[in-house]
């Protein structure tokens, strides 16, 4: 009886903070999507060329330029650079047509990502109690409220790297299966933007040999991923 409301008192405790929580998710939100054709003033080519490339795919029957059916890459300038990115635009391009609201919007969304798993990382790993507050805090940096109203796959690598983040530190905390999501997470940044392949090697190594110990105690589960 005594365990009962003790859980019942702790998840009325966590009500206002999730609330918040969730207010300031929104918040962050409306803050990336309100005027999102009109800011910023530009709208780049690489911002349009991914819209575009998901047209075409569609039009090709889900084939590239060469013919390859669902190619990983695209080119983009001359190089292959462009992956993940074409492809999350192509439900939205079915559904609403090619515009600056679309092309945007679908990175609008996927930042999202950033100040959730920021929040989660506070609360779960840092154990800090305005964990709520990540939603605002990540909504006031001026060079993420520029660049998460762009359609430019630094945001998207971004986003997927906080989730990344946030599922291997669970992995540390003696939740082996957390590392299968970690890893999702890690590819999905790693063909959201080119530099993004170097940055999950790197980090990849270098979490590799700082947790090496760790590894060994999950060995089952860390070599089958």
């Amino acid at each position: 009886m005594q365990t009962d409301e003790k859980r019942l008192t702790e998840s009325q405790k966590d009500w206002l903070p999730k609330t918040l929580f969730a207010v300031g998710l929104l918040i962050y939100l409306l803050t990336r999507l309100i005027k999102l054709p009109d800011f910023p003033i530009f709208f780049f080519t690489d911002e349009a060329i991914q819209t575009q490339h998901a047209v075409d795919l569609i039009a090709n029957g889900f084939r590239g330029s060469d013919g390859t059916l669902l190619p990983t890459y695209f080119k983009n300038g001359g190089q292959y650079n462009l992956s993940l990115s074409v492809y999350l635009q192509v439900l939205p391009t079915l559904l609403f047509g090619k515009s600056i609201w679309v092309t945007r919007g679908v990175s609008a969304l996927v930042s999202l990502l950033v100040p959730f798993f920021t929040g989660l990382i506070l609360k779960d790993s840092c154990k800090i109690k305005t964990w709520w507050l990540a939603p605002l805090l990540t909504a006031l940096i001026p060079a993420w409220f520029l660049h998460s109203r762009t359609a430019f796959e630094t945001v998207l690598m971004t986003s997927f790297y906080a989730g990344f983040l946030y599922f291997y530190l669970r992995y540390q905390q003696d939740h082996p299966k957390a590392l299968y999501i970690a890893l999702v997470f890690g590819a999905l940044a790693f063909y959201a933007y080119s530099p993004g392949k170097v940055i999950m090697v790197v980090t990849g190594l270098m979490f590799l040999i700082a947790d090496g110990r760790y590894h060994w105690r999950h060995r089952r589960t860390a070599l089958f991923a």
